[in-house]
C-alpha cells in the first residue's frame, strides 16, 4: 500500500538518516514511523491490484520476528502450510502490520506466548491468533483486513488479545511473498517499526 509524502514522514526520514549517520540506535524515530504506517494504513484507499499469498507472508513475519525478537525460544507457535498458496485480496504491508501488531502485544508482556494458525477454510482463509495483551491497533487492523478482504474478523473478551479473521480465497495466483531476509534488511521495516524494543540490533 502507497503513502502520500507528508511532512511528517519527511521529518522522521532526516531524522533516521541524521542517527544512522552517527551511528545511533533507530528507536526513537520507530514509533513516530509505527504511528504514520498504522494512520495511513487504516485510512480509506484504493482496493489492491492484485492478490496476496497470506501463508507467504505471515510464513515470512513469524520468521523474521522469532529471528529479531530476544526472547526464549517457543515464544511463537505458528501453524502456517509449508507450501500452500493462500491468496487473499488485501494489501501486503496492511497483512504483514495485522500480524506484526499481534506479537508487539506478545512481546510487551513477559513470559506470554503467542499462537497463530493460518489455514483454507472451505472457499476462504481462516487465520487466528492468540496471546499477549489486547491492543487497540491490532483489532482495528484486523478489521480493516477482513474489511478490505471481504471477510470477517471477530475477537474475544478478556485479558489475552484472541483474534479469528475469514477471508475469500482469491482468483488470480498471488506474487511471490518476501521471505523474512527481505524483513530484516531494513533497519526502519515494518519488522522494527512493531517489535524494535525487543530487538537486537534494528536491521544490522
Amino acid at each position: 500500500m502507497a503513502w502520500r509524502e507528508d511532512p511528517a514522514r519527511c521529518r522522521l526520514a532526516e531524522e533516521a538518516a541524521r542517527r544512522a549517520a552517527a551511528g545511533l540506535e533507530a528507536g526513537p524515530v520507530l514509533a513516530g514511523l509505527r504511528r504514520l504506517t498504522i494512520a495511513g494504513l487504516l485510512a480509506d484507499g484504493p482496493a489492491p491490484r492484485r492478490s496476496q499469498d497470506l501463508a507467504g507472508i505471515a510464513r515470512a513475519v513469524c520468521g523474521a520476528a522469532d529471528q529479531a525478537a530476544r526472547r526464549r525460544p517457543g515464544w511463537l507457535y505458528a501453524m502456517v502450510p509449508p507450501d500452500d498458496l493462500l491468496p487473499v485480496a488485501v494489501h501486503r504491508t496492511l497483512l504483514q502490520a495485522a500480524l506484526l501488531s499481534a506479537l508487539r502485544g506478545v512481546l510487551g508482556c513477559p513470559g506470554a506466548r503467542g499462537v497463530l494458525q493460518c489455514e483454507a477454510a472451505g472457499p476462504g482463509v481462516r487465520l487466528r491468533f492468540q496471546g499477549g495483551r489486547p491492543d487497540p491497533d491490532a483489532a482495528d487492523l484486523w478489521r480493516r483486513c477482513a474489511r478490505e478482504g471481504g471477510g470477517a474478523a471477530a475477537f474475544g473478551g478478556g485479558p489475552v488479545f484472541t483474534a479469528a479473521a475469514w477471508l475469500p480465497l482469491g482468483k488470480a495466483p498471488p506474487p511471490p511473498a518476501p521471505d523474512a531476509r527481505d524483513l530484516l534488511r531494513d533497519r526502519y521495516s515494518l519488522v522494527y517499526q512493531f517489535l524494535g524494543e525487543w530487538s537486537a540490533d534494528p536491521g544490522r
